[in-house]
């Protein structure tokens, strides 16, 4: 008798711990993600891909599906230099490259002026506008010439924050080959730190960092 009072004692603890358990899974807060689902995977990818395509195929129609028309570009030619420019100003071509976009991936040649510099953003004279190149812009690639370059994605990493926002890092490297000397000379590596927004369905770039070389 005694053995079965104790046993009845235990299962009543065991009974009053599992309640006092599952009140405690229902009133605490589920943790907050987003799962990405299959065309969200493809939308930030063919996002990218315009912004390359686009460029290497002269496809401005291309190139503009990439990114949302209030778009920019922070590019880093170098250690502590940056400066902000409309999406379109990276597509604009030197005079020497016969209308082919031109520049690194997503940003003119170092050099370039930093923002309140001769010609930079929101200086006097500077143009305006989503597709205005701040006046005074070096129209030569990154290693100075008007060779237009090979834009070369190495990878691509993304991270979804949530339904309508993304972030993607990825490296890349241009080459510019010379057809008249058959040499071709490799730029600096960099990566690109894009932030990604979803609208009405579709995945653009609304930001992206563009760091030559080293952080």
């Amino acid at each position: 008798m005694r053995d079965m009072k104790l046993a009845m004692a235990l299962a009543g603890s065991v009974l009053t711990f599992a309640a006092a358990a599952g009140a405690q899974a229902q009133t605490a807060p589920a943790a907050a993600a987003y799962h990405p689902t299959v065309d969200d995977w493809v939308g930030v990818n063919d996002a990218v891909d315009n912004y390359t395509l686009g460029l290497e195929q002269h496809d401005m129609a291309r190139f503009d599906r990439a990114f949302w028309p209030e778009a920019t570009i922070i590019a880093e030619p170098e250690p502590g230099k940056s400066f902000t420019m409309p999406y379109r100003a990276a597509a604009m071509p030197p005079p020497s490259a016969g209308g082919a976009p031109g520049g690194p991936p997503g940003s003119p040649p170092p050099g370039f002026p930093p923002p309140g510099g001769p010609g930079g953003p929101g200086a006097p004279g500077a143009p305006a506008g989503p597709g205005a190149a701040p006046a005074g812009m070096p129209r030569v690639n990154a290693i100075g010439n008007g060779n237009p370059p090979w834009h070369l994605s190495l990878s691509h990493h993304f991270e979804f924050q949530s339904a309508t926002r993304a972030t993607h890092y990825g490296y890349f490297v241009s080459v510019y080959p010379d057809l008249a000397t058959k040499i071709t000379t490799v730029g600096l590596p960099g990566h690109y730190e894009d932030v990604l927004e979803k609208r009405n369905g579709e995945w653009r770039i609304l930001q992206r960092k563009t760091v030559i070389g080293a952080k």
